[in-house]
């Protein structure tokens, strides 16, 4: 990821989240998001995988839904590859840009949520931290988190593989 891309993001307030579910139908839905990066996570002298890097993470928050079973976790669930994109219109055209953030997502419920020594086992050593630098980077963006309790909700992660970008990324 560009510097110049990572900026885009990082002033960016919405994005849509695309999944693909089992039969191969897409789902895009938008998405309040933040930027981490793996260090700020995880001691980086003990990662297992070398690609740790930017993850971008989204909230399952108590807005108003249809369902507690949403399509993009069952999508994720079952096909991990994601793409989300932020873009920017203008109506002076020279100013358009999006980035497009290609990787593998994962829903880290959190530490509340393993309620037996089984769910305990399957998370990773990282989740807890994750989730809650997740939450963290997510409050501090949005002010509206302030009234949600995102410490009890499942977070969406993904861990950027690839960044496709266009247009005039620096202007505003």
């Amino acid at each position: 990821m560009t510097p110049a891309e990572r900026a885009f993001l990082e002033r960016g307030r919405v994005a849509a989240l695309a999944t693909v579910d089992g039969n191969g139908r897409p789902h895009a839905v938008p998405i309040c998001y933040a930027l981490l990066e793996r260090e700020d996570v995880i001691d980086s002298t003990n990662a297992t995988d070398p690609t740790d890097g930017t993850e971008l993470v989204s909230a399952i928050d108590e807005k108003p839904k249809t369902t507690s079973a949403l399509q993009r976790v069952r999508n994720v669930r079952v096909n991990p590859h994601v793409t989300v994109l932020v873009d920017r219109y203008r109506a002076d055209w020279s100013r358009l840009a999006w980035v497009q953030v290609r990787g593998r997502a994962r829903i880290v419920e959190p530490e509340t949520a393993a309620n037996s020594a089984a769910d305990a086992v399957m998370r990773e050593p990282a989740d807890s931290a994750l989730h809650d630098a997740a939450v963290a980077a997510l409050e501090t963006k949005y002010d509206q988190y302030a009234a949600h309790d995102l410490g009890d909700r499942p977070i969406v992660s993904i861990r950027a593989d690839r960044t496709v970008s266009w247009g005039a990324l620096e202007s505003d």
